[in-house]
């Protein structure tokens, strides 16, 4: 029968929920207009004033077919559903005004037109790293991307969002009783398809991979 000292051992330390990393590339032209701003610095500012999000959702389809009076599941195509993020608002109000920029080049408040270049002047990945209560120090694992860099925390898993944008920024309320908190907001993205795999892993079993392979052959 099992015990507690299996449990232990089974549970292996557990992951922590308050331990993760969001990296979020901007276009370049949501950048522009904001000063003393560049992509580095945005990346570097989500990481810090990203506080709270969510591992993404993997979603499959079902197909339901009936035989006399039952039913053969089997599975559908696949979904990837809304993405969203919390934020802690600044005084320069930097990274909100990127979200708002980059919402407004997808299709301007004046004209009824988006930027110009094509998508990948709009689409960017976002990637969710879940690291580990262990320190790694020095030889914290990597994965691929600098995941790990500068922080002693080991990369268990890593989650890229292909091709994200902004849907909404959400509101701030402000009222004159909201004392001792500070302002936050919700970003919800939507994005092409996901990529979950270990740090450093570029093997065929990738999901992004995978995806490419797919579609490749489906073209051609």
């Amino acid at each position: 029968m099992p015990n507690i000292i299996d449990f232990k051992t089974k549970l292996n330390g557990g992951v922590r929920p308050n331990l993760y990393q969001v990296d979020i590339d901007f276009p370049a032209r949501a950048i522009g207009a904001i000063d003393g701003s560049s992509r580095k610095s945005l990346m570097e500012e989500t990481r810090f004033l990203c506080r709270s999000t969510s591992l993404p959702t993997h979603s499959q389809g079902l197909i339901e077919v009936p035989f006399r009076g039952r039913f053969l599941k089997i599975p559908g195509d696949r979904t990837f559903e809304a993405w969203t993020a919390t934020f802690y608002n600044t005084s320069d109000f930097n990274l909100r005004a990127a979200f708002e920029n980059w919402i407004n080049i997808t299709n301007q408040t004046n004209e009824n037109v988006g930027v110009v270049g094509g998508f990948d002047s709009i689409f960017k990945d976002i990637t969710v790293r879940q690291l580990s209560k262990d320190s790694g120090g020095k030889a914290a694992e990597r994965d691929g991307d600098g995941g790990s860099k500068g922080d002693a925390n080991n990369v268990l898993r890593v989650y890229k969002l292909i091709d994200a944008w902004p849907t909404s920024v959400g509101a701030i309320n402000v009222a004159y009783d909201s004392n001792d908190a500070l302002e936050e907001f919700d970003v919800e993205f939507q994005y092409q398809y996901l990529d979950a795999n270990k740090p450093g892993n570029t093997s065929t079993n990738s999901s992004r991979t995978a995806v490419a392979n797919y579609l490749s052959n489906k073209v051609g």
